[in-house]
């Protein structure tokens, strides 16, 4: 199904119309109550303008008509109404999610090595569509809603979205390749053990995929299960049990095993892959990881009280994980991990916060044995903790590569003049893990990305304004000339991209 920018608009009108008899809720949302039943409904849109000068580092972007441009300029947008409705069950409450996300795109097209909007889509679909239960106060000693079973289609992420966050890739005839809005697992089976200071996940997913719809640029079809177990400490309140964010720290194990997956299909950049093989070797796939996150030496202030704030200020966020497959004719042997410990100097004006981040991704030396070393970054995405997570920066993971066969350096500032603004600048560093066959140097580019947010004060409207260049580095040169060989393009030059996104949630 297709839709037109004046059935966006009026979809999103009429959302507001149907609000008039709902009052605002407490976090989110408009809610309203019929009988025992609560309704609530929900908005979130963006509209983005993106310009982009010297696409492949010279060699140019194509269109699907199959003519290059080296410079695209493009405006995607979409909108989000959501509706959950909750009502009394035993001592509990049961619940339901209905989401529908429509996209667009228009301009040139993203500026993709194959642009995959180039044909101006825009698309309606369902996003979330699942029901289940919270447990309430049915089990008390362990906490408030402690239990909470849902099935169908919703997002589900792990940690700060290293292996799982986004379960629907994005572009092509979806649209909206770079605000990326479509996040929802397929046929889940969620059990969430919302308990402290200990908490658990067990999970059955499936992947999003529309071969047909995205040309047969969809990730491979892929369906796994797996449990993630978590040690942590809440920021206000007990919150963290439930949200991510509201973890002031944690440890986490996660363990998953892919039991189908289709050996054809591409891995999309929108899922942050690069140089991996379709899903030929998922199918029996296990993978296993260790983690960190945030203020981890806060548990030791008592211990070191005259260090508290200092301890407090200190954030660590790490993750080693693995992947395993001996089935036949499918073996790997891949692993992946990062450390970025960063600083917050709170006693400064402007808060700033520095932090490093190393992060590596194996590849694959010899693509010729029966062995697959390279990295599969299976459902990442951009994550919750905001810039300079698993979309490494805006024009590498957009246009150019993603998290496979690589080894990135990265340094970010970030800055909070005042309560409603916040800039920064990241620098980017990335290397192949192993150099392409025909390639003798590692180094792949470097990136410098400037961004600053503001939230207006119009009550969830924020604005977010960047731009960024990336050079290519002698190995990505060597790489695009043997590539571009006979066609005469520079493959040297450096790109430039500026953006703009206007989003509003409520």
């Amino acid at each position: 199904m297709t839709i037109d920018r004046n059935t966006l608009m009026l979809a999103t009108a009429s959302l507001f119309a149907l609000s008039s008899n709902f009052a605002c809720a407490e976090d989110k949302g408009l809610a309203t109550r019929l009988g025992e039943a609560e309704i609530s409904v929900t908005l979130d849109a963006a509209l983005a303008g993106f310009a982009l000068r010297n696409a492949q580092f010279g060699a140019g972007s194509a269109g699907q008509n199959g003519i290059r441009q080296g410079g695209r300029d493009w405006i995607e947008g979409f909108a989000k109404p959501g509706v959950e409705i909750s009502a009394p069950m035993g001592n509990g409450q049961a619940y339901g999610l209905l989401s529908a996300i429509g996209t667009i795109t228009r301009g040139d097209g993203d500026a993709q090595a194959t642009s995959g909007t180039s044909m101006r889509p825009s698309h309606l679909a369902p996003e979330d569509y699942a029901i289940g239960w919270r447990s309430g106060g049915s089990f008390a000693a362990l906490g408030e809603d402690a239990i909470d079973i849902s099935l169908g289609n919703q997002a589900f992420s792990i940690g700060d979205g290293f292996l799982i966050l986004d379960g629907t890739a994005e572009g092509s005839r979806r649209a909206a390749y770079v605000l990326g809005p479509r996040a929802a697992f397929a046929d889940t089976a969620i059990l969430r053990i919302n308990t402290a200071p200990l908490r658990a996940d067990l999970f059955h997913l499936a992947g999003n995929v529309d071969q047909r719809r995205m040309l047969a640029g969809d990730a491979p079809a892929t369906r796994l299960y797996g449990a993630n177990l978590e040690w942590f400490g809440s920021g206000d309140g007990n919150k963290g049990r439930n949200a991510y964010e509201d973890r002031a720290w944690y440890l986490g194990f996660t363990a998953l095993h892919v039991y189908d997956a289709d050996s054809s299909g591409a891995l999309s950049f929108a899922n942050g892959n690069n140089g991996s093989a379709g899903g030929a070797n998922r199918d029996g796939l296990n993978v296993f990881s260790i983690r960190s996150g945030g203020a981890v030496l806060a548990p030791l202030d008592e211990a070191l009280e005259p260090l508290g704030e200092a301890l407090a200020d200190f954030g660590f966020y790490a993750e080693y994980a693995v992947q395993r497959n001996d089935s036949a004719n499918r073996k790997v042997r891949a692993h992946a991990w990062y450390v970025e410990p960063q600083y917050t100097v709170s006693s400064l004006p402007w808060t700033p916060k520095l932090a490093y981040r190393y992060a590596y991704f194996s590849g694959d030396a010899n693509t010729n044995d029966a062995t697959d070393k390279s990295w599969d970054s299976l459902y990442s995405g951009g994550g919750p903790r905001g810039f300079g997570r698993w979309d490494q920066g805006e024009i590498y993971a957009r246009y150019v590569g993603g998290n496979s066969n690589l080894a990135s350096h990265m340094l970010h500032l970030s800055l909070q003049p005042t309560e409603a603004w916040q800039i920064g600048a990241i620098y980017y560093r990335h290397d192949f893990d192993k150099a392409p066959a025909g390639v003798s140097s590692s180094r792949l580019m470097d990136e410098i990305d400037l961004y600053a947010q503001w939230d207006t004060p119009l009550k969830g409207l924020g604005i977010t304004l960047l731009t960024a260049a990336g050079k290519p580095g002698s190995g990505q040169k060597q790489q695009l000339t043997s590539n571009a060989a006979g066609n005469g393009e520079a493959v040297d030059r450096t790109i430039w991209l500026g953006q703009i996104v206007l989003s509003y949630s409520f």
